[in-house]
């Protein structure tokens, strides 16, 4: 595939044939190879719902805490403890944090400082347990 063109919610997407046989089985001579075909135009789902940035956060912290072992996992599966696995999930979140900081709202940053400083006690308890 080639270039992608977004205009007003529409993607116009062109296909480049790099195909060694073209339809016919026949062996492509090079002046017939990378030939673009005619794009098509993909009109954006506007009613398709976006995963909300709090649901993506939580869904982090309940890993956390699967990893750490303070949350059963799902039936049918087995996740160990893993205090490794479970800093670095916090400290992925840490980034995010930073990363977003400004372009979320008041709700969200206050949310992400509460849940960081709870994930954080909960490891330094964990990692004390183990000791």
């Amino acid at each position: 595939m080639a270039d992608n063109e977004e205009t007003s919610g529409k993607k116009t997407i062109n296909v480049v044939d790099r195909r060694r046989f073209d339809s016919s089985g026949e062996e492509r001579t090079e002046g017939q190879a990378d030939q673009t075909q005619p794009g098509f135009t993909m009109e954006s789902a506007p009613d398709k719902e976006e995963v909300a940035f709090g649901s993506f956060i939580m869904s982090l912290a309940t890993q956390v805490l699967m990893q750490m072992g303070e949350m059963p996992a799902p039936k049918g599966m087995e996740i160990p403890v893993d205090l490794e696995a479970a800093r670095q999930t916090i400290d992925i979140i840490a980034m995010l944090q930073r990363r977003t900081r400004g372009n979320v709202s008041a709700e969200e940053a206050r949310f992400l400082e509460e849940l960081l400083h709870s994930l954080r006690s909960s490891y330094v308890v964990a990692t004390k347990k183990k000791g």
